[in-house]
């Protein structure tokens, strides 16, 4: 019974210790790398509007309804393109002080990856009146989702061998991984084609665009302990 309390004592006498020599920090490098690719545009978004004025506000709403079904009932026709209509908004013309009249409008928005498709159309809804507010240009989703895949392979394999070159450069055998975030560094904004804006001076001509070029970019933030 004394020896197994004496070898209790020793064994807890020794756990601070085991527990200090557990905690003592290592070498830790934090670095950032990254992955890039430039890529055509292959998706359009096109916004077109509606606008009436009127001081009869219910035969206002009957007129914008009436034209916005037509739009997206010729648009629509269009098995390339995916339309969608925006919100209804009306608001008040004033006069001075007094309401004179109200205006309405509501949007109707194509997407599509056929440029000429979404081109011919835009020319067709601005024969029937439709205002051509803005085109965005950008990649797919699903071209996307599979060049961020490749780029995140691609990230994942320049952290291991920049890692690796740190490591050796401090003259260590070897590195572990402490701490890692990946993420998507984005794109650059929607692209406004503004010789489509001007098109609505002449609405019987399709608008020509350009898509442009996107550049992709993978993030890769780590921490690393080299030994």
């Amino acid at each position: 019974m004394i020896r197994s309390g004496l070898l209790a004592v020793a064994l807890l006498a020794a756990v601070p210790a085991l527990a200090a020599q557990e905690t003592v920090p290592k070498d830790q490098v934090t670095f950032r790398v990254e992955a890039t690719r430039e890529v055509p545009n292959d998706w359009i978004v096109a916004t077109l509007g509606v606008e009436e004025e009127s001081s009869d506000a219910a035969g206002l709403a009957a007129r914008v309804n009436q034209r916005m079904a037509a739009a997206l009932a010729l648009a629509s026709g269009d098995t390339r393109l995916t339309v969608s209509s925006g919100a209804y908004q009306t608001q008040p013309v004033y006069d001075k002080t007094r309401i004179a009249r109200w205006r309405a409008s509501q949007d109707l928005v194509i997407e599509t990856g056929e440029v000429g498709a979404l081109a011919d159309m835009a020319g067709k809804l601005q024969a029937q009146g439709l205002l051509l507010r803005g085109v965005s240009f950008s990649v797919a989703p699903e071209t996307k989702k599979r060049l961020d895949d490749e780029l995140t392979v691609e990230a994942l394999s320049v952290f291991r061998e920049r890692a690796g070159l740190i490591a050796r450069g401090l003259g260590r055998r070897g590195w572990n991984l402490i701490h890692l975030t990946l993420g998507d560094a984005g794109m650059p904004g929607p692209f406004y084609d503004k010789r489509a804006m001007a098109m609505e001076a002449a609405p019987s001509v399709a608008p020509a665009f350009e898509s442009g070029r996107s550049t992709l970019r993978i993030e890769v933030n780590g921490t690393v302990e080299v030994e």
